[in-house]
């Protein structure tokens, strides 16, 4: 017997909870999201027993009630058709099938797709319920990342929109991995400022010592 899920949350100008309600069927299982967002909805299953398969159904209300990044909310849907559990957004009324020959379940693959190839994210299905943030650049690519700061006219800003990141999380990235670069930084000269007091005070003791 196929189950339905109603993933229901509450974000600033949505639908209320009670709205939501209103428009699930009696057998639909209702998962309150809380503080957590749609694509923890295995682990929110998962502390109650129940574990999806193919066959069944997962619905919301409608999009706005969903607080996630529209990139992580593609790949949330997409990991579900591929595990065969449909998704159906009630306002409006759109149901996306696991079929493969569902258009809706084509176009969001593809939009998924598109968003790994720009990013340069790589696709390792059995990694993705891995605990942990993934690093945003990869250690790996140090040579060509130092290749492009080494280009005629390549800037920082440059190099890191061209990997998707911010200037900042570049800077970061080569102080941790770059050992040579850091190596080659022009060490900071030592401060004279405490030595040159230090010389005027004893000139000064000096002269006091002879006027007298």
């Amino acid at each position: 017997m196929s189950t339905t899920v109603a993933f229901i949350a509450q974000t600033p100008g949505s639908a209320t909870i009670e709205d939501q309600q209103a428009c699930l069927s009696p057998t639909d299982f209702q998962v309150m999201g809380g503080r957590k967002d749609f694509s923890q909805l295995e682990d929110l299953l998962a502390l109650k027993g129940i574990r999806l398969s193919t066959g069944d159904r997962v619905k919301v209300h409608d999009l706005p009630c969903l607080d996630i990044a529209t990139p992580m909310l593609i790949r949330a849907v997409v990991k579900l058709l591929k595990g065969g559990v449909a998704f159906e957004i009630c306002t409006p009324n759109i149901v996306i099938e696991p079929d493969g020959d569902d258009k809706l379940h084509a176009m969001l693959d593809a939009l998924d797709s598109h968003y790994r190839h720009v990013h340069g994210i790589r696709t390792h299905p059995p990694e993705m319920g891995k605990a942990g943030r993934k690093p945003l650049l990869d250690p790996a690519k140090l040579p060509e990342i130092q290749a492009a700061l080494n280009a005629p006219g390549a800037t920082t800003a440059d190099v890191a929109q061209s990997l998707g990141v911010g200037r900042s999380t570049l800077w970061n990235f080569l102080e941790r991995y770059d050992v040579e670069r850091r190596a080659n930084r022009p060490k900071r000269k030592a401060s004279t400022k405490g030595s040159s007091n230090g010389t005027e005070v004893a000139r000064r003791k000096k002269a006091d010592t002879t006027t007298r």
